[in-house]
């Protein structure tokens, strides 16, 4: 399965019912949606659990059998009415009811199979039944019930084949469909596949996705519930948890992942940054949702968001006069220390007060980046960028872009 990826899909709530609504519709579809031939049938005497016949009833409906495969119904008939009343000719009449699609063959069968619980060929001739008129979960049922019976092939191997269309070959469809952004469909296959098999873990992972883009979180995190042991799961509700701001269980999800798990490194990095800010003091906040960023305000959030930075050896810190009485005095002194921004030595004055420029502001982010072994940003502005991996922050910097440039990239990889 593809690394998880959280989707923002278009499809809204109403349209996600209605791909649900028909997924329903497709599995218990009230007309027959499969031809059945006498060729798929097991003969009434073949298998296991035929009831004990007399030597001329047995013949006469071998009889009857051959004329129901050359296609002759009414001779068919004819010869299993004089074999009489028995399982193995009710059972004849029903697969012959079956081949003419009247729902009358499946409650039959139903019956069949209630008052002859051993009898494997009867079994099968329903889950071709309950598969023709919709029914896909009895379908299922009835094959695997009849391969127990009956463990030869074609039989025995009916489940593995239904199984693999009805669950495998949807998973795989609605995979596909979500890489091309189609959630509508997407959901109609995976809801038709979890109905088969609720305990599938990528299709609930993939179905949660859906609910999760469309903004469905309890429905998410109620069909994720029942699969905490598994890797995929964990991610996506550590990606949950972050959308709702609940930085500690985001933390805890990502912290249970296997280690080298794809994203969990980064994601607890994030979840742990932002839970360190909700303890963060007034004016650091207001330093990160600033608008229009002070030359302090841009001190204040390097360290805040980075606050490894004070653990760093740097060199000694000039006088700054202008700072004393500054709340983020701490987090200047830390900065200037690390060579990140300067001071005036001549005027022991760091004015915090002042609008800061973009290209300290670039500057000052290089060299945060550059001291903790993070990747180099690569500006927007500098020449031969192409694309959009590279990092922009617009006149005048705000708070929150220069958080998001401080976060940006993964550690540990040089430009």
């Amino acid at each position: 399965m593809r690394l998880l990826t959280t989707r923002r899909v278009v499809t809204g709530s109403r349209a996600l019912a209605a791909a649900l609504l028909s997924a329903l519709l497709w599995v218990f579809g009230a007309g027959p949606s499969l031809a059945v031939s006498p060729a798929d049938l097991p003969s009434p005497l073949s298998g296991p659990g035929v009831a004990e016949l007399k030597r001329g009833q047995q013949k006469k409906i071998r009889q009857a059998w051959q004329e129901f495969l050359d296609g002759d119904i009414a001779a068919s008939r004819k010869k299993a009415h004089r074999a009489g009343d028995l399982v193995p000719t009710r059972l004849l009449e029903f697969q012959i009811l079956l081949t003419r699609d009247d729902p009358a063959a499946f409650d039959g069968l139903r019956k069949l199979c209630e008052s002859n619980p051993d009898y494997a060929a009867a079994w099968v001739t329903l889950s071709f039944a309950a598969e023709a008129f919709g029914a896909e979960s009895e379908a299922f049922s009835a094959a695997d019930r009849g391969a127990t019976l009956w463990p030869e092939p074609p039989w025995n191997e009916r489940p593995s084949r239904l199984y693999r269309r009805w669950v495998d070959d949807r998973i795989t469809r609605a995979d596909q469909l979500l890489e091309d952004g189609d959630t509508t469909k997407a959901a109609s296959e995976l809801e038709a596949a979890r109905l088969l098999d609720p305990g599938r873990s990528d299709a609930a992972v993939m179905m949660a996705e859906i609910l999760f883009g469309n903004q469905q979180i309890a429905e998410a995190e109620l069909i994720l519930s029942d699969f905490t042991d598994v890797p995929e799961v964990g991610f996506l509700r550590g990606s949950i948890a972050e959308e709702r701001g609940d930085w500690q269980s985001a933390m805890e999800w990502y912290s249970a992942l296997p280690a080298g798990y794809p994203g969990r490194a980064q994601g607890l990095e994030r979840a742990q940054i932002q839970w360190r800010l909700t303890l963060l003091p007034g004016y650091a906040r207001s330093s990160m949702t600033t608008s229009e960023m002070t030359r302090g305000d841009l001190a204040v959030v390097l360290v805040s968001v980075r606050p490894q930075l004070e653990t760093l050896p740097g060199d000694r810190v000039p006088v700054m006069s202008d700072i004393v009485d500054h709340p983020g005095h701490r987090e200047i002194i830390t900065v200037v220390r690390l060579g990140i921004m300067s001071a005036d030595r001549r005027e022991h004055r760091f004015f915090p007060d002042a609008p800061v420029s973009m290209e300290t502001v670039r500057d000052a982010i290089q060299r945060t980046r550059t001291l903790l072994g993070l990747t180099v940003p690569v500006w927007c502005t500098e020449p031969d960028v192409v694309g959009s991996g590279c990092l922009s922050i617009t006149p005048p910097p705000s708070g929150g872009a220069v958080v998001r440039a401080v976060l940006d990239h993964q550690p540990g990889v040089s430009r």
